[in-house]
């Protein structure tokens, strides 16, 4: 009796799965398709967004960060912002406390910069940090840590950007200054410049003692220009600054110029540039110096030397000749330097310092 019970039992089990399955498979398909769809979304929303990306190496006595905002968006995006400013780095060591923050000291213009970027793409920017604190100083080896933000603002018809989206951190470790290419000062050692700067040093050279001021523009600075100081001492207020067109013209410009005041009488020292040159640039056949110096004083009178305070971690190459006439116990010396800085991956001339012994 009990054996009949269980068997009437599954089969009325049975009856009623049979009749529930074509109400139950479309529920539980419907369930399923919206489980997925939801999934789905998630992962959409997910992917629909902006990140932030960085990196850093160490080059020629700087630490260089590339960093980038990538839209994951299927559509272009518009970023706004309110200044020249774009973007904020801040670095701090080991102790959380700031050494160097990318705006200090710098003006921006106040206007409004739009800027658009493509589906998959991004906007790209670079920083370099010369290792200095906020005073100046060359900071000790140790952990340290980069904050990048990214500064847009919001647009009215946009929704405001999360801000995890527009920012990243690099950490990174500085060794000893030595093992950095770098002097106690932070300059780029003797060594170190001369494998960065003696070819093209040397081509700048060939280009001025051929008087190729065509050759010898494609050289200069694109933004900076050269600065042409006649005595050691690099004067910001005196001295003149050529662009590369008007040094490409150098040589053929027939105007007179005020290159700044004779050492002894203080007289204008009035000339073309031609003149000058003669004077105060090839004044010797300096492509055959007797001495080259790469980031080290050969020469040695009686004016301050201010090169590496006035130019931005730079590459001063100097020729030298320590005197042409014995009878002069090597007070008729002679040197032409050339200053270089760089320009984003590259370097490029930016000062040329006549040298000899003044009153």
């Amino acid at each position: 009796m009990q054996k009949k019970n269980l068997r009437n039992l599954f089969i009325v089990g049975g009856l009623l799965v049979a009749f529930s399955l074509p109400f139950l498979i479309p529920a539980i398909t419907r369930l399923s398709d919206r489980s997925a769809t939801v999934e789905k979304e998630k992962l959409s929303s997910e992917a629909e967004r902006f990140e932030t990306r960085g990196d850093y190496k160490i080059k020629e006595g700087k630490v260089v960060f590339d960093f980038e905002l990538i839209n994951h968006y299927p559509e272009a995006k518009e970023l706004q912002f309110g200044s020249g400013q774009q973007f904020e780095i801040v670095i701090r060591d080991e102790k959380d406390e700031e050494v160097y923050r990318y705006s200090e000291g710098k003006a921006f213009t106040l206007a409004l910069v739009f800027r658009n970027i493509d589906p998959g793409a991004s906007l790209a920017w670079q920083d370099r940090w010369d290792m200095r604190d906020q005073e100046g100083k060359m900071v000790s080896p140790g952990r340290y840590r980069a904050e990048i933000e990214i500064m847009p603002i919001p647009n009215e018809d946009d929704e405001r950007i999360e801000a995890s989206q527009l920012r990243t951190s690099i950490e990174f470790t500085l060794a000893e200054a030595e093992e950095l290419g770098l002097n106690e000062d932070g300059i780029i050692t003797s060594a170190a410049a001369k494998g960065i700067i003696a070819e093209l040093a040397d081509d700048v050279m060939h280009a001025i003692s051929n008087r190729d001021g065509e050759n010898l523009a494609a050289y200069v600075h694109p933004k900076k220009g050269v600065r042409f100081t006649p005595y050691t001492y690099v004067n910001l207020e005196e001295d003149l600054v050529f662009t590369p067109p008007a040094v490409r013209s150098f040589f053929t410009d027939q105007h007179v110029y005020c290159w700044g005041s004779y050492d002894g009488t203080g007289d204008p020292i009035n000339l073309t540039p031609s003149e000058y040159y003669s004077r105060f640039i090839y004044s010797e056949d300096f492509l055959n110096a007797e001495e080259i110096g790469y980031n080290e004083v050969l020469s040695s009178g009686n004016m301050l030397e201010n090169q590496f305070e006035v130019y931005e971690s730079p590459i001063v190459v100097e020729y030298y000749f320590p005197g042409f006439n014995p009878d002069y116990m090597g007070m008729d010396w002679r040197s032409l330097r050339l200053v270089f800085e760089e320009d984003g991956d590259d370097w490029k001339l930016t000062g040329v310092i006549h040298n000899q012994w003044t009153i």
